[in-house]
């Protein structure tokens, strides 16, 4: 496995959380009340870095467990490439997840 086949698949992760970044922060604070604002957007970067950091390190846990100790070249690349099927199903999961959130209806 090559690094361009490595990282290719890495590729649309900035974009994507770029485009989605502004959009899940501008969704979860829209209700709050202004004098709310403050804590609200605290509470929302908390948990943004806190599943951030979970989320490394629960790869990371998924990758060394996947790849022996001192091991180096194709048995790192396989170990990255089992990990990315685990990153691939949690996306997915959270995607499905998404759907049952509650529907926002507009007014008039």
């Amino acid at each position: 496995m090559s690094l361009v086949s490595t990282v290719a698949p890495m590729l649309p992760v900035g974009p994507g959380l770029g485009m989605i970044g502004a959009a899940l922060a501008d969704t979860t604070l829209r209700q709050v009340d202004h004098d709310h604002a403050g804590s609200a957007s605290g509470l929302f970067n908390t948990s943004t870095q806190l599943g951030i950091a979970l989320g490394t390190a629960l790869t990371s846990v998924v990758f060394f467990a996947h790849s022996p100790a001192g091991s180096h070249g194709t048995t790192v690349t396989a170990a990255f490439t089992g990990t990315l099927w685990y990153v691939i199903a949690a996306l997915l999961a959270m995607w499905a997840l998404t759907l049952l959130l509650p529907k926002r209806h507009a007014t008039d």
